[in-house]
């Protein structure tokens, strides 16, 4: 299996450059002091129930002439008109480069929708850069097995199934692996050894707290308008009792595509704010024994970027008809009914071949993606993706990258849909009928990540 796999890796790394529509100038810091700064921006909303806020929060690093930015955003996604506008927004008021910003969302389910997003995150990352001071970094790796799951399941008929249901008596077993590693870099003020902030990275969905919402039903618990970080905000409440009311966590997304925290072995419903919390908890928990073994970098800061042009997915004429006759539904994903389940399907893959239609309609057969490499230290580098990429491509990149610790962020810059590598393609199931890119697409996305790694490990540029 390793074998196919570092074939397929090596193939994919030669043919890449093909779609790729342009590489940004790598910017490298010098020798000199590492400087960060946090700014933070509240979008919870007037209108909202608060459960906990909803936050903007960036984090600018500069070291000689180089400067980056890593934004997170507490929303379910950045669309690519905002994120770039944000992008070229900042760029020019702060003079960073536009290829070296990054804007992620971590995908809770718990939110509004904010027309004033894009100048929260340009005024967080203006309030970032002023903020600026000299830090340390320092790193460490922890491990958390219990609190994520892959949600799709081979069925004792043959199928793939995701989110089969508690207890389902057909299950045979998970179709994929989880990514147990949660990254961790602390960011210590220099002048008093103190960490003001911590940057975090976890493959699993923001998607716990939902059953306070009725987002997506006509009908559901609690108010429509609640909101919530969800687990993240548990982990940032923990830490600031060891570090001070002013730290700040910001959680990036890891590839969880297929990730989420419910255990089918055990009857559900497994969800809403009490769970979040137990599952901050133990993610916490785990933090903190790895921060016993955490280790000081030597700052290198360099940023890497390239946009590749990923073709999407073409459909039939027949496949058009039916997407256009076929009744629209409002399922739930959750429906344990057959017949319910395969609507809700069915209205996933109606809403994907009509959103195709309408890009081939103003002649776009292909998206432009960015894939972002940033160089904190010769031991640590963070790679940022578009949309919901499957665990699996995570993995591949941590597998093949050359820097010891190497986080992998996804829903960076782009809300593409889902992202399932090859296999789940012919599999099928939720989050492949809403995909939009080919299969192989995501399989160019890593190749293109793994490639600046190396590029970057090795300063070849």
């Amino acid at each position: 299996m390793k074998t196919k796999i570092f074939i397929l890796i090596i193939f994919n790394l030669f043919i890449f450059s093909l779609s790729c529509r342009h590489t940004s100038q790598v910017q490298s810091g010098s020798e000199s002091e590492l400087e960060a700064g946090i700014g933070i921006i509240d979008i919870s909303g007037d209108s909202a129930v608060i459960l906990d806020p909803l936050r903007v929060k960036a984090v600018v690093f500069k070291q000689g002439n180089v400067q980056a930015v890593l934004v997170e955003c507490d929303v379910m996604e950045v669309s690519n008109e905002i994120s770039s506008s944000a992008r070229k927004e900042a760029s020019q008021k702060s003079s960073i480069p536009y290829s070296n910003i990054c804007i992620a969302a971590t995908h809770t389910h718990m939110y509004l929708p904010h027309k004033d997003i894009k100048s929260a995150i340009v005024q967080a990352i203006s309030d970032a850069q002023v903020a600026l001071k000299p830090v340390k970094l320092s790193t460490a790796l922890g491990q958390q097995f219990n609190v994520s799951f892959n949600r799709r399941y081979f069925m004792k008929d043959g199928s793939v199934v995701f989110n089969p249901m508690f207890l389902n008596p057909d299950i045979v077993r998970p179709v994929g692996p989880i990514d147990s590693e949660i990254g961790i870099i602390l960011i210590n003020d220099v002048s008093s050894s103190v960490p003001v902030a911590s940057l975090l990275n976890f493959s699993l969905h923001l998607d716990i707290v939902k059953e306070y919402g009725a987002v997506y039903q006509d009908s559901g618990f609690g108010s429509r308008n609640m909101v919530s970080a969800d687990f993240p905000y548990w982990i940032e409440k923990s830490l600031r009792k060891d570090f001070g009311s002013s730290f700040n966590s910001i959680f990036f997304t890891g590839c969880c595509g297929n990730i989420n925290h419910w255990d089918f072995t055990k009857p559900g419903p497994q969800s809403g704010y009490i769970k979040s919390k137990e599952v901050g908890d133990s993610l916490y928990n785990s933090i903190k024994k790895a921060l016993n073994h955490a280790r000081i970098e030597e700052p290198t800061l360099a940023v890497r970027s390239t946009v590749i042009r990923v073709p999407l997915q073409s459909f039939t004429e027949k496949d058009l008809t039916w997407a256009m006759n076929i009744q629209s539904s409002s399922l739930s994903s959750k429906s344990e009914e057959p017949n319910e389940r395969k609507q809700f399907l069915d209205n996933v893959k109606r809403k994907r071949i009509l959103w195709l239609n309408e890009q081939k309609q103003r002649g776009i057969t292909s998206i432009h993606l960015d894939v972002q490499v940033f160089r904190l230290s010769n031991n640590t580098a963070i790679v940022t993706l578009p949309g919901e990429m499957f665990v699996e491509y995570g993995l591949t990149i941590k597998n093949f990258s050359p820097f010891d610790n190497t986080f992998v962020v996804e829903l960076a810059n782009n809300n593409i849909s889902y992202i399932p590598n090859k296999k789940a393609f012919k599999q099928g199931g939720y989050e492949v009928e809403d995909s939009r890119l080919i299969p192989g697409g995501g399989e160019m996305l890593v190749s293109a990540a793994i490639k600046m790694l190396n590029e970057l490990k090795n300063d070849s540029y």
